[in-house]
């Protein structure tokens, strides 16, 4: 057994003191204590019910953009046997009814989705204004450093297409100007893989070739081979470097 000495030891009124002091803060305190616990619940409360009812809504989203999409798929798939000359006219309600996910919940993955699906249908058919009209409302919506990729590729192709190439070539930087830094142990910032980092350069290379800007495009293609020189991509860098050198 432990043993103390008196003088470590409180003496009972030290004791009923501190104990009669407490009972005093808290009853003089009882009030903003319970304002306290009521704002905390109420607030839990409230963020249960919000992000319940977002959970909600995001999935009604998505079943109406998965719904529209399926009706479209399966109408396209009928229009190709059928070998339609106008398949764009003959799906205008399957479009018009991804038109109205995008009305119904404009701020919603299910809206990005719509019109990502759009833009990749008016492409195909090389309406590639319409598709640039997509794409970019897609941006706007592209949450995640892939999805935002994959559209400010297809914003770059489409104005390449179009023939406005210093569009296309500041759509595509913007893919190769991520970057990543390191700081001591950590890593900071995002680089996109190999393959829409060289679909970036390539599409930057075409873009001065058809400006005949020769030096330039070379230099986009040769980033490829530099970067990623054990790749598959290196090789076609270096061989389309190799054709603006020796026409």
């Amino acid at each position: 057994m432990t043993h103390f000495d008196r003088k470590e030891l409180k003496r009972p009124d030290v004791v009923l003191t501190e104990l009669r002091e407490g009972y005093h803060w808290v009853e003089d305190h009882i009030r903003s204590v319970v304002i306290l616990f009521a704002v905390l619940f109420g607030g839990l409360a409230l963020w249960t019910v919000i992000h319940t009812y977002t959970s909600k809504k995001e999935a009604q989203a998505l079943s109406s953009f998965y719904t529209a999409e399926k009706k479209l798929e399966n109408k396209r798939q009928e229009l190709t046997s059928k070998k339609s000359t106008d398949p764009l006219k003959e799906l205008h309600q399957e479009i018009v009814e991804m038109e109205t996910v995008t009305q119904a919940f404009p701020k919603s993955k299910a809206a990005f989705l719509s019109y990502l699906k759009l833009g990749d249908l008016f492409s195909e058919q090389k309406r590639y204004p319409d598709a640039l009209g997509y794409y970019e409302k897609s941006l706007k919506l592209s949450n995640g450093k892939f999805y935002k990729i994959l559209v400010l590729y297809n914003l770059g192709y489409m104005n390449e297409l179009l023939g406005q190439c210093d569009k296309a070539i500041e759509w595509f930087t913007q893919i190769t100007s991520y970057q990543k830094q390191r700081f001591l142990l950590w890593t900071f910032g995002y680089r996109p893989n190999v393959f829409w980092l060289s679909s970036a350069y390539f599409g930057i290379g075409r873009c001065y070739e058809k400006q005949k800007q020769a030096e330039a495009a070379k230099e986009a293609y040769l980033r490829v081979s530099d970067e990623f020189p054990n790749t598959p991509y290196a090789d076609q860098g270096r061989a389309l470097a190799e054709l603006i050198a020796h026409p």
